[in-house]
C-alpha cells in the first residue's frame, strides 16, 4: 500500500458539542476527506453541503451533549459518514426541501431517531468518468 492508498483509507472521526455553531467543523471535515477522497470541486461542494444538511436536521432536537461524525473512505472511491447525537425525543422531520438536497448531493442517505438517539448515514461515489 503506497502512501496515496494509506490516506485513502481508515476513518475520521470528530466529536463536537452539539451546537449549530460548530457545523463548520463538520463542513471542515468533509471537504478534507473528499479531496483526499480524490473528488472534484463539485463532489465535494456536494458532500459538505450535505453534512451540513444532515447534521442541522439531527440538531433540530439535540438537548446537551456532543455530536459525533465518523468519515470512512470506501474501497469504491467513495467516502461514507455516519453521524448522531442525542435526542429530545421528537420525531426527526426532514423538510421536502432538505429531502431533495440530500437527494441531489448523495448517492445514498438515510436518517432515523431511535428516541434517545438521532444518526444519520450518507454516501457520496465519486462520478463515473463520462458520465
Amino acid at each position: 500500500m503506497g502512501a496515496a492508498d494509506a490516506v485513502r483509507s481508515g476513518e475520521v472521526r470528530l466529536t463536537v458539542p452539539a451546537n449549530p455553531r460548530f457545523l463548520r467543523l463538520a463542513r471542515l471535515a468533509a471537504s478534507g476527506v473528499a479531496t483526499d477522497a480524490g473528488f472534484d470541486l463539485e463532489h465535494l461542494e456536494d458532500l459538505r453541503l450535505a453534512v451540513d444538511e444532515a447534521c442541522a436536521v439531527l440538531l433540530e432536537g439535540a438537548p446537551d451533549g456532543d455530536l459525533e461524525l465518523v468519515y470512512r473512505f470506501r474501497a469504491d472511491g467513495g467516502v461514507e459518514i455516519e453521524g448522531s447525537c442525542p435526542s429530545d425525543g421528537s420525531d426527526l422531520r426532514l423538510h421536502p426541501v432538505a429531502a431533495d438536497l440530500l437527494a441531489v448531493t448523495t448517492t445514498e442517505h438515510h436518517l432515523a431517531s431511535d428516541g434517545d438517539r438521532r444518526s444519520f448515514r450518507l454516501v457520496k461515489l465519486p462520478e463515473a468518468p463520462g458520465a
